[in-house]
């Protein structure tokens, strides 16, 4: 009786494990990792020289986006990264990309306010650890290129709803769970703070 409890406890944490390694390569095989490509979005993608910051966005015309579907992309040159932006920032949102979150005070990609995008640190942020002051990240929204450069960083506890507030400027906030390291759900959040200094259109090279 015993030995079939055990094998009973091993069948189940066999199931376990598998389900979630395949809930973790299904997240993973929506981005795309690829420096080259990545690269292309911006020549001067690596100047870390602080630019002057716009102090209004541009408005954008989808004011009815499907929670879930994919709305633009996110592409961070310093990672090689190109990942989906999906609208909102639920479970099944953060499983398919970037999540886009919705609520008071925050705007579009591009707009007048303050964009907040959040992403797991173990698929789709898992090098977000290596961005620095000056990186740029490019939003690709609407038919438009929107580039952000870093401005800030820091690390704050998972309850702390001073991140998430309305600004009166083109801003973005990028969060991701923090220790990267961390192994279950981790207690803090790590806070990439980003002005907006271009817009320009897409050319489609990326």
């Amino acid at each position: 009786m015993i030995r079939k409890f055990a094998w009973v406890i091993i069948i189940i944490g066999l199931f376990l494990i598998l389900f979630n390694g395949f809930q973790w390569w299904d997240q993973l095989r929506r981005s795309v990792y690829d420096p080259i490509a990545s690269k292309k979005v911006a020549s001067n993608w690596d100047d870390r020289k602080a630019q002057a910051a716009l102090t209004e966005g541009v408005p954008t015309k989808n004011a009815n986006l499907k929670v879930s579907g994919q709305m633009g992309e996110l592409v961070i040159p310093r990672m090689g990264a190109i990942l989906p932006i999906v609208h909102g920032t639920d479970d099944n949102s953060l499983k398919k990309g970037i999540g886009h979150y919705i609520g008071y005070g925050t705007v579009n990609p591009g707009e007048t306010g303050h964009v907040v995008l959040s992403g797991h640190r173990d698929t789709v942020l898992r090098g977000a650890g290596k961005l620095k002051l000056g990186d740029r990240l490019y939003v690709k929204f609407e038919g438009n290129i929107y580039t952000y450069q870093i401005r800030k960083t820091w690390v704050t506890k998972a309850d702390d709803r001073t991140v998430i507030v309305p600004i009166a400027k083109p801003v973005l906030t990028l969060t991701t769970c923090y220790p990267f390291d961390f192994i279950g759900s981790a207690p803090d959040r790590y806070i990439i703070r980003a002005e907006l200094i271009e817009v320009k259109k897409d050319n489609g090279e990326v």
